[in-house]
């Protein structure tokens, strides 16, 4: 068991460049990130992530994206400490500020947008096939 937990983990380590591209796309080495199983042209992608690094808004909605998670988090920890769980109900979601912050991106960043939203789905998928497996053991039992 703790090999297979050493080789899942590896591959977040390899795949490090494809992970934070969805909080920090302009300063993302293409490169680095792993687009084979997106489907995704490589020049394309590139010539859109250029586009996008010379304008200021979408270098301003990145910045401010991430300034709003890290408020999020300072929030979380503050109410956490104070036992103020119902307040943890009103905090807004992570996944709903990402989702925005991407689908604002106009059409003509196609390319971009299909790789965030296809790491991002990686996550989702997962989820939902663990929780399953759980739903199906529980059933088994």
């Amino acid at each position: 068991m703790k090999d297979g937990f050493a080789e899942r983990f590896e591959q977040f380590k390899t795949n490090k460049s494809t992970l934070t591209f969805i909080l920090n796309p302009l300063n993302t080495n293409t490169n680095e990130i792993n687009i084979e199983p997106f489907g995704i042209d490589t020049g394309s992608l590139q010539m859109q992530l250029l586009d996008l690094k010379t304008k200021d808004l979408w270098n301003g909605k990145f910045t401010e994206l991430k300034s709003k998670l890290e408020e999020l988090e300072i929030q979380k920890c503050m109410h956490i400490a104070q036992h103020k769980w119902t307040a943890l109900k009103e905090i807004p979601r992570v996944e709903a500020l990402i989702f925005g912050a991407w689908n604002s991106l106009p059409e003509c960043c196609n390319e971009v947008k299909k790789l965030a939203h296809g790491v991002l789905m990686i996550f989702g998928s997962t989820y939902s096939c663990e929780q399953a497996f759980s739903c199906m053991n529980i059933i088994k039992s």
